[in-house]
């Protein structure tokens, strides 16, 4: 139970500060997080499980950036440098 209560509060914490770094929404990173916590207790899911969701959450939030960014530069006109 103990590390649950640690899930509980480091992840969350985690993604508010990773999505402030990128420049997402951290409240909305931190509320999926706490959801997915609460969801793996409820359904009795072991600690394991929780470890996945939440890289899974992460690679979301990756991805999510990363296609942030691939639209501002095209808006702005950048386009890949090719190497030869």
């Amino acid at each position: 139970m103990n590390l649950t209560l640690l899930l509980l509060v480091a992840c969350p914490v985690f993604f508010f500060r990773v999505a402030e770094h990128e420049r997402l929404s951290p409240w909305f990173w931190s509320t999926a997080s706490i959801g997915l916590v609460a969801i793996a207790v409820l359904s009795g899911a072991g600690t394991a499980v929780t470890l996945i969701a939440q890289a899974g959450l992460f690679a979301a939030l990756w991805w999510a950036n990363a296609r942030r960014q691939s639209r501002r530069c095209r808006r702005r006109g950048y386009r890949k440098s090719r190497r030869r």
